[in-house]
């Protein structure tokens, strides 16, 4: 009894030391070895690497404890990276670097953590130099923050608070040229001028003795040129700009004070004009691509490209460079990229189904002669047996008979989930199956021919080929193509001569999808419906008895097998990264002119109603002279020199409609409605009203038929306005548009201030 007792407790113990083992170790028994993966899945990873690191100095041989050591701390690495990149780049740089030095502290060695940390301390230099500049934009240093913000952007162009910044600091310049070339204080006084006819010589030299500018001529300019000029409060630089532009002439700064004039002409251009030679490092663009477009646009004066570097090198102007600058920063973008998450996932549902009877089919016996017989014949008739020596040697009979009524279900699912990433425009291929060998046979005749096989290897299984395109608002669109193969069977070729066999070859069937379809980013999309269903039946039973009803199914059995095999794809797009979109003062700026890139914008301040007066008629030098100072005193809230816009001034403010007569079906055409003799201040506010069964306003607003419009110098769409329709009639006919309802009131007394209205606009639409 007690030995009895004691091989129960022997064979429950190895039971118990059985189920304790770790079978996702393959034999291991190593402690430490388990607690480190445990510890890993639990997100302790410090913790987790430390007890793997101490099985493999316990166990230094075994390389599963290596192998499992190396795969966790790259994936534990991968993990801390990626996790680190993405405070970073979110902006959260205190987390960002305590990531990066849970790196350092396992591995102190690791670059890319030690890259990390320089691009934290980058970023937050570049973040206090964003603060200083903004704090500059406050005191209205607008060009000195653009400086900054520059400098930043060219370590890095894709630092998105000086990207910001630089776009609110572009809304505020109306020009985009370099300070270099800015005059002085002394050219910012605000001076009036009142000329006709005035030789050019007397209009700089007034303007020399009484603003303090030195101006030093070209030996080939001409000074007995005549200009005419009225402009009032007005810098002296807007006023020279304007003199020089008309006059084909160009300046040189020589200092705060002193200016160089020349002619406006190619050769003295090549003499005066200061060139630059700045370098670019393009970093995503191929370099080839990005030089064909400045050359196209910019008209670039000599370019260098190395190629192997990936830059090129431009002499220039310096308004041509400051160009070239922009093109790049927003030419020059990281190719969007896109992680695929895919689930492919293979069902197979199998039903074999038996039923019937197995009855014996078949009847064996053989004959036996007597002693001293002749031979057994070829034939015989039953009724011989026994007679003429013949004899029965055996009869044997099947005695057993099977009812069978049996049925078996198979469910097989097969999961692949892999994760791909894959660059914009990009083909992502994906192969989940094997490579199946099928052999060539090649003779080389001869006394003794040599047969040598050649394998072609097909692929065999799921082959997913995706294509992204990424849009600007966050969705992908994916050339999706799915094939599924699988080996149905193999088919017998002809054996050649003195072969023992016969070669064979698989037969493959094939089932395959193409489409094209959007999604956004994150959104899941189930492609479904490769569906095969087999269906086999076996009917086995005695001959002849088949064919009778009734007597067929009890005699008679059954063999059904139903296949069915469906695979279906779930796919995900993830952006990893998109281009950014750009902002309207970013896709649009000053170019210049068509003969220079860059050339500064010709332009003068607004002049106050009523405040410019034309000098009395006088020809000659001798008019300007005849005022002498007085060409740039102040100008005067009353003059009693007649001022011919006077009349013009006070009439009442009119709205003005211009739209086209005649229409066709379908078509577009725009209104513009502007607001005419109003004073600075006066806003107004209006009602258009149109048919809205026949045209529809484009704006993106309602179908009411009526549109809300305000006018007024500090309105965003100013004293004019254009609205866009289209027409929506089936038939031909006529439609009108018209103002009502319209209320103006000046700003700075308060006062109502009455409007003429315009006449209906009548549309003829054919």
């Amino acid at each position: 009894m007690r030995s009895w007792k004691t091989i129960v407790l022997i064979i429950l113990s190895i039971s118990i030391a059985g189920c304790a083992i770790n079978n996702r170790t393959f034999g291991t028994r190593n402690t430490a070895f388990d607690d480190g993966q445990k510890l890993i899945a639990q997100g302790q990873f410090e913790n987790g690497l430390a007890k793997l690191e101490q099985a493999q100095r316990e166990e230094p041989d075994n390389k599963e404890i290596r192998t499992m050591l190396i795969r966790l701390r790259e994936d534990v690495i991968s993990k801390i990276l990626l996790e680190a990149d993405g405070f970073r780049f979110s902006g959260d740089l205190d987390q960002a670097e305590q990531q990066y030095q849970r790196v350092l502290n396992l591995y102190p060695f690791h670059e890319r953590a030690k890259e990390g940390i320089d691009a934290v301390k980058l970023e937050r230099r570049h973040i206090a130099a964003v603060d200083a500049a903004r704090a500059l934009l406050v005191r209205n240093d607008f060009k000195g923050a653009e400086t900054m913000v520059r400098a930043i952007l060219q370590e890095n162009p894709q630092q998105s608070h000086a990207r910001q910044l630089i776009a609110q600091i572009n809304a505020n310049l109306s020009r985009p040229e370099v300070t270099d070339l800015a005059l002085e204080s002394a050219f910012k006084k605000s001076v009036s001028m009142e000329f006709k006819d005035a030789d050019l010589k007397s209009v700089f030299e007034i303007m020399s003795r009484t603003a303090g500018i030195n101006f030093v001529f070209d030996k080939d300019i001409r000074q007995d040129g005549k200009i005419s000029i009225f402009v009032r409060d007005n810098t002296i630089e807007d006023i020279l700009k304007l003199i020089l532009t008309t006059n084909q002439l160009a300046y040189k700064v020589l200092n705060s004070n002193s200016l160089l004039i020349y002619p406006n002409t190619p050769a003295k251009l090549k003499d005066y004009q200061e060139l630059v030679v700045r370098s670019f490092q393009v970093a995503y663009t191929d370099v080839k691509q990005m030089v064909a477009m400045v050359r196209g646009i910019v008209k670039a004066k000599d370019i260098y490209v190395n190629e192997q570097l990936n830059l090129f090198i431009m002499r220039d102007t310096l308004e041509a460079i400051r160009l070239t600058e922009r093109l790049v920063s927003l030419n020059d973008l990281a190719e969007p990229e896109v992680m695929l998450d895919v689930a492919v996932l293979e069902i197979t549902r199998n039903n074999l189904f038996t039923l019937g009877p197995k009855l014996p089919q078949s009847v064996t016996f053989s004959g036996l002669t007597a002693a001293g017989a002749g031979a057994i014949p070829g034939t015989a008739n039953l009724n011989q047996i026994g007679s003429g020596a013949l004899g029965l040697k055996s009869f044997t009979i099947s005695n057993q008979a099977v009812i069978d009524f049996a049925q078996s279900l198979t469910n097989a699912d097969i999961l692949a989930n892999p994760r791909i990433r894959v660059s914009n425009r990009e083909k992502a291929k994906i192969h989940i199956g094997t490579k199946q060998p099928v052999f060539t046979a090649n003779v080389q005749p001869g006394i003794n021919s040599i047969v040598t096989s050649t394998p072609t290897f097909i692929d065999i299984g799921i082959k997913l080929d995706v294509e992204p395109r990424i849009g600007l608002n966050d969705d992908v669109t994916m050339k999706v193509t799915l094939e599924v193969s699988n080996i149905t069977g193999f088919e017998t070729g002809p054996s050649a001569a003195g072969a023992s066999s016969a070669p064979r070859a698989p037969v493959v069937g094939n089932r395959s999808a193409e489409t094209l379809l959007t999604l956004k980013d994150g959104e899941t999309q189930v492609i479904a419906g490769l569906i095969q269903n087999d269906e086999r039946r076996d009917v086995s039973g005695l001959a002849g008895l088949l064919n009778i009803p009734i007597l067929d199914r009890l005699t008679s059995g059954q063999r059904v097998d139903r296949k069915k095999t469906e695979v279906v794809l779930l796919i995900t797009p993830r952006i990893i990264r998109n281009i950014p979109k750009p902002a309207n003062m970013e896709s649009e700026y000053h170019f210049g002119t068509a003969s220079e890139a860059g050339k500064l914008p010709v332009v003068i301040q607004k002049t106050a109603a009523q405040s410019l007066a034309i000098a009395p008629t006088g020809t000659g030098s001798g008019a300007a002279a005849g005022r002498g100072l007085n060409a740039f005193a102040a100008a005067r809230e009353e003059s009693d020199i007649p001022n011919p816009f006077a009349n013009v001034a006070a009439t009442t403010p009119t709205l003005t409609m211009q739209a086209p007569t005649t229409v066709g079906l379908d078509k577009e055409f725009s209104v513009n409605v502007r607001l005419v003799g109003a004073k600075p201040m006066v806003n107004s506010e209006l009602q258009l009203n149109y048919e809205a069964s026949v045209l529809e306003a484009l704006d993106g607003g309602d179908k009411s038929g009526t549109r809300t419009i305000k006018l007024g110098r500090d309105q965003t769409t100013g004293l004019a306005t254009q609205v866009r329709f289209k027409v929506i009639a089936a038939n031909p006919g006529i439609t009108e548009i018209s103002i009502q309802n319209v209320t103006a009131e000046d700003l700075e007394t308060g006062e109502s201030v009455d409007v003429a209205l315009p006449a209906t606009a009548t549309v003829n639409v054919k």
